[in-house]
């Protein structure tokens, strides 16, 4: 997945033409996993199906560093109109009762976020 080391370096760039371009890249990377997801899902909840599988739990790893930036950053990431799949998945993924249990709290990651890039600027 190459949206996720373009999402690291939008972050920590200080240029802002670099941090577009970074975003650009992540957004492409997004709709491509988008697509993956309806072709692998086949209409179901999760990237394998009814259950969480191996895929569900990669991109999940990411799911709350990208919901920290979301918060910390005013931003949509996963966007309903451009991801709609995605971003429904993201939500029976979170509540799933499994994974609601093992999660960091995405308030803290992002206050976590935020701090590292004020030490990052200083």
């Amino acid at each position: 997945m190459q949206w996720f080391p373009a999402l690291r370096a939008a972050a920590i760039t200080k240029s802002e033409d670099a941090k577009a371009k970074g975003m650009e890249e992540v957004e492409e990377g997004l709709l491509r996993l988008e697509e993956a997801f309806v072709a692998l899902s086949k209409g179901k909840p999760f990237f394998g199906g009814e259950d969480i599988g191996l895929m569900d739990i990669c991109f999940g790893s990411f799911l709350v560093l990208l919901k920290a930036r979301e918060k910390l950053k005013g931003e949509k990431l996963l966007d309903e109109s451009k991801t709609p799949s995605l971003c429904k998945w993201a939500d029976e993924y979170l509540s799933d009762d499994t994974v609601k249990n093992v999660v960091p709290n995405v308030d803290k990651i992002a206050e976590f976020i935020g701090e590292l890039e004020v030490k990052g600027q200083s």
